[in-house]
């Protein structure tokens, strides 16, 4: 491929050789013409000038890509959604991730109108930038659904796209690969056609290890995957951590986030919670000198007996910490703190 383009001088009729690289970019899109209607020679590809943020949340959701949530029932995805939307909206952080401004349309498909916008009136926002919609019968494996959906989205125009929550947009089944793959077909169609993202909040079963539910095809589709965990009780003020488990394009820490729901229905973060093994070992880093029992690390409200003896077993197994009588430990000080203890009296 040649690099320059003959240019002919208006006013005397002469043409002479450009190179691209004096060309304003801003002219690259009339010269460089798609081939089959998508495909570009490489070296007119790379002087295309596409977009300098490529997110909408930063590692989390690419432009024109897919991001999944996914958490147990109560889990707060419901306001986490709310919440998402208006930071892209606006262009705000959301829970400290940089976001690029889009126009958002949350589409939900469990709750009545009137149950939904008193959802939405709670948190107090105006939602400039946002569109929402709700529907019982937009079931995106069948053609009426798919229809519905291709409306809203060429009378709204939206950027990003939330769906919540997925399993109500199959009339088939969403362990079933062929039906699954009917729904995401069609949206990737609708993201190659409309240039937009998609967020997807899901369910999971009653094992939150085990990730979302439905099809295996969900995981290979997705860019990024995010796991949402209900960290207090029920009857408790609603806090939870949200957990990276696939970050296709990461360029940002996928360390889990902590963030509570505050009086107005949105989230905000809070400091990081040890777990049980982090909080023995902080107890016992702060008591260095000190002889510790199980006893007294329930007795601290660090957890359940059986948790924290499993916490004491693995940090004995590393080293960190060290029996010094029958059930009493310490802290490790040192190699030769090791060759006190000639007896171990373990009975947890």
């Amino acid at each position: 491929m040649e690099d320059y383009i003959w240019v002919k001088d208006p006013s005397t009729g002469q043409e002479s050789q450009v190179s691209y690289d004096e060309l304003d970019a801003d002219i690259y899109p009339q010269l460089f013409k798609p081939i089959g209607g998508f495909c570009y020679p490489a070296g007119n590809f790379i002087r295309l000038d596409l977009p300098k943020v490529p997110y909408y949340v930063q590692s989390w959701l690419p432009k024109q890509g897919r991001a999944l949530i996914y958490g147990t029932p109560k889990s707060g995805k419901s306001f986490l959604t709310y919440h998402l939307g208006s930071c892209i909206a606006e262009g705000l952080p959301f829970l400290g991730i940089p976001t690029s401004v889009g126009k958002v349309l949350i589409l939900q498909f469990e709750l009545g109108e009137e149950v939904f916008q008193g959802r939405i009136r709670t948190t107090g926002k105006p939602y400039e930038n946002v569109y929402l919609g709700t529907s019982f019968a937009m079931k995106l494996d069948t053609q009426a659904g798919q229809d519905q959906f291709e409306r809203a989205i060429t009378a709204i125009e939206p950027d990003v796209v939330i769906l919540d929550p997925l399993y109500k947009l199959f009339k088939g089944d969403e362990n079933d690969t062929q039906d699954f793959i009917r729904v995401t077909d069609f949206l990737d169609k609708m993201i190659a056609e409309n240039k937009l993202s998609l967020v997807v909040m899901h369910h999971t079963g009653k094992d939150l290890s085990k990730g979302a539910r439905g099809s295996s095809v969900l995981e290979g589709w997705v860019d990024s995957s995010i796991e949402l965990k209900r960290t207090t009780l029920i009857r408790e003020p609603l806090e939870i951590r949200l957990t990276p488990k696939l970050l296709r394009h990461a360029e940002i820490t996928d360390e889990p986030i902590e963030a509570k729901l505050t009086k107005n229905c949105t989230f905000e973060t809070t400091p990081p919670k040890l777990s049980i093994r982090g909080l023995v070992e902080d107890y016992f880093e702060t008591h260095p000198k000190q002889t510790i029992t199980i006893a007294e690390l329930v007795d601290a409200g660090l957890g359940s007996r059986k948790a924290i003896s499993n916490a004491r077993q693995e940090l004995s197994e590393e080293g960190v910490v060290m029996q010094v009588g029958y059930g009493k430990y310490r802290l490790s000080g040192g190699v030769g703190d090791c060759m006190a203890d000639n007896i171990i009296y373990d009975v947890e």
